[in-house]
């Protein structure tokens, strides 16, 4: 059986990988296309504290930075 291969030399036999998807990004924000999921998830890896890591709670505040709801037009 092949190893899983996660890139830069990790793999599992020396790391650990979590993944994160456009659908997780989506439980948030259904409101978004996979683009901008995906923009969510780019930032997301570029923007992580280590210290706090990736949660459901950052992948909210990433996509409102990214893509702020307009709560003047969120009732009509």
């Amino acid at each position: 059986m092949a190893k899983l291969d996660y890139g830069y030399g990790y793999n599992e036999t020396n790391s650990i990988a979590i993944i994160w998807c456009i659908d997780d990004v989506k439980e948030q924000r259904p409101d978004l296309s996979d683009d901008e999921c995906m923009e969510v998830l780019e930032y997301q890896e570029r923007k992580h504290d280590a210290s706090m890591g990736v949660s459901w709670d950052t992948l909210e505040w990433c996509a409102e930075h990214l893509f702020p709801i307009d709560k003047e037009n969120d009732d009509e």
